[in-house]
């Protein structure tokens, strides 16, 4: 044999105990990802990894549910990811799910704009063993194994509809002011709203529903347009942190305080100003710093395998209720009511 040919020989068999060495390490990475702790987990030196998805980042709401995450992700010992969209699409909220499905995270806690679009990636995260939660926003057909409420929805419904028709002495015209017809919770709370009206209001005239797209600039502009189309308008719901104080810049600028009463559900900080002029007289929340804090130890506890009960006490919360029609949900807290009296007491950081 030539120097040629035995120079071929060398090169195809260290070619072959490469190949080798190659097939050993697949087979030996292939041997230690099966063994039951996920890629994310094993990346963390240990750390069970939650991901939690907002509707969107940078508005101050979710930004105190980022708070009250990390706070409880630090005090519970696991890795926290928050992370989401610019925009509230449901199509970009689902590219984050899919990339930490492929990241083989603990746990993934949606707060879906648009429910329906989940239910597939649900499916694809449980075959990965993922645990996948909703908070903020259910998305019910999903196959989710817990929703975390803020509130119970037939009461934050009913107490919006109450107050608003107090204000307007129960008779007039009114409208509602959404960020979204997609979302889940803003639109139960609606509907529990519009029942009540109907139910026990029979003198007020539902006119109107805008979209503001979770936008308070295009809130106010979408409200001066309400008002200007409905001279005798006496009332607005507004559904969202953004809608509330856009709704109430517009009856200002309209000079139509006193004129057009508005409640709905926002932030401390941002209505501060409002409550005190008498822009409006009330609105409504809950602490998402609480929020927040409770989906992590929800999906913890799930990731866990321990059971989650009516009445069961969670460090830095109250006692959890657990919804009478949906053994899946837990109810975190009732609504604050947000006055003049006592807006002061409260400050979420937002």
């Amino acid at each position: 044999m030539n120097l040629a040919s035995l120079t071929f020989v060398a090169l195809r068999s260290a070619c072959v105990l490469l190949a080798a060495a190659g097939l050993a390490g697949c087979g030996s990475k292939e041997s230690l990802s099966s063994g039951g702790k996920s890629t994310a987990e094993k990346a963390q030196g240990g750390r069970l990894v939650i991901a939690m998805l907002p509707k969107l980042i940078n508005i101050d709401y979710f930004d105190a549910c980022k708070r009250g995450a990390t706070k409880a992700a630090e005090e519970v010992g696991v890795t926290l990811i928050y992370d989401g969209p610019t925009e509230p699409s449901g199509a970009e909220q689902n590219k984050f799910i899919d990339t930490w499905i492929r990241q083989k995270v603990n746990a993934i806690c949606i707060a879906p704009n648009q429910p329906k679009t989940i239910q597939r990636f649900v499916e694809k995260a449980h075959a990965a063993g993922i645990k996948v939660l909703t908070w903020d926003s259910d998305a019910t057909e999903s196959g989710r194994d817990l929703f975390v409420n803020q509130v119970d929805e037939k009461t934050l419904g009913e107490a919006l509809m109450d107050d608003l028709a107090k204000q307007m002495g129960e008779e007039g015209e009114w409208a509602i002011a959404i960020a979204s017809l997609d979302a889940a919770n803003l639109n139960t709370w609606r509907r529990f709203a519009e029942t009540r009206a109907k139910e026990k209001y029979p003198k007020m005239k539902l006119v109107a529903t805008e979209v503001t797209k979770e936008d308070e600039n295009f809130a106010r502009q979408k409200v001066e347009t309400l008002l200007n189309a409905y001279p005798n308008l006496k009332g607005i719901i507004a559904f969202d942190s953004n809608s509330v104080p856009g709704a109430s810049e517009a009856v200002k600028r309209a000079g139509k305080v006193g004129k057009v009463a508005i409640t709905g559900n926002s932030t401390p900080n941002k209505m501060r100003p409002y409550i005190k002029e008498g822009v409006l007289q009330s609105f409504y929340l809950w602490d998402p710093r609480a929020l927040g804090g409770l989906t992590v130890r929800m999906a913890k506890q799930l990731v866990e395998g321990k059971p989650v009960t009516d009445g069961m006490d969670i460090a830095g919360h109250d006692k959890i209720r657990i919804s009478q029609q949906d053994a899946k949900t837990v109810i975190m807290a009732d609504p604050i009511r947000f006055t003049k009296e006592n807006i002061d007491k409260f400050d979420f950081g937002i």
